[in-house]
């Protein structure tokens, strides 16, 4: 008898473990499909968010976790998040809001997406992996790793740059031709992204830019519905 509460207890603590948090909100169609099962199930608020589980958002549909360290992850419709393991979110597709507490290195939390891996310590951010993939970060850095060849970045102050100096020391022939080239690219694996910039993806080509209206008042979109846990 006491071998069995010894075993039982161990399987409870093993699974008390395995928690990364809390469903807080799932409006709409919500499901989830735990670690090693086929089937999904329904997502409630209160719902416990275990490693190796998949959250599903159908469209008009939800949902806000919260983990473990206070993080606030948010699900836009038609989003997909895998919790691999408390370090690493993989996100293969729409749209999710991450506002992510302070972390040191040992346990800084990275993103995997179809296009980058993006690592980060503490920082809000929202990661758009449908049609047209992008980064827009809030607050704080976030690094931006290739999973493939080298990215060719392109920035705007190093555009401005590139075209001063072309404006400058050629001549029109050479400024006609060097317009229909690949202008100032930056080649590299890896790069940090700065608060109030957005970045877009087609391939290994990404377009670094300034916040817009638009990147805005996303922002304010997802800020709104967390309003709704308060």
């Amino acid at each position: 008898m006491a071998s069995f509460f010894i075993a039982l207890l161990a399987v409870t603590v093993a699974n008390a473990s395995s928690a990364l948090g809390s469903v807080e909100l799932a409006k709409g169609n919500v499901k989830v499909k735990s670690e090693g099962s086929f089937k999904k199930s329904k997502v409630t608020k209160g719902l416990e968010v275990k490693k190796g589980d998949l959250i599903t958002t159908s469209k008009n549909a939800n949902a806000i976790i919260k983990l473990l360290d206070g993080s606030i992850l948010v699900l836009d419709s038609s989003s997909t998040l895998h919790f691999a393991s408390a370090n690493m979110a993989e996100q293969e597709m729409g749209k999710v809001y991450y506002k992510i507490t302070s972390r040191d290195a040992k346990n800084s939390l990275k993103v995997k997406t179809p296009f980058a891996i993006i690592g980060i310590k503490g920082t809000t951010f929202i990661v758009d992996s449908g049609e047209k993939s992008s980064v827009k970060l809030k607050e704080g850095i976030v690094g931006i790793q290739s999973m493939k060849e080298e990215f060719e970045l392109y920035r705007k102050a190093v555009q401005e740059e590139y075209n001063k100096y072309i404006s400058e020391q050629q001549s029109e022939f050479e400024k006609y031709k060097a317009q229909q080239q690949k202008g100032a690219a930056l080649m590299t694996k890896e790069f940090d992204l700065q608060a109030g910039n957005t970045i877009s993806f087609d391939g290994q080509k990404v377009d670094e830019k300034a916040w817009t209206k638009e990147d805005e008042a996303e922002f304010e979109r997802f800020e709104k519905l967390m309003e709704s846990i308060k």
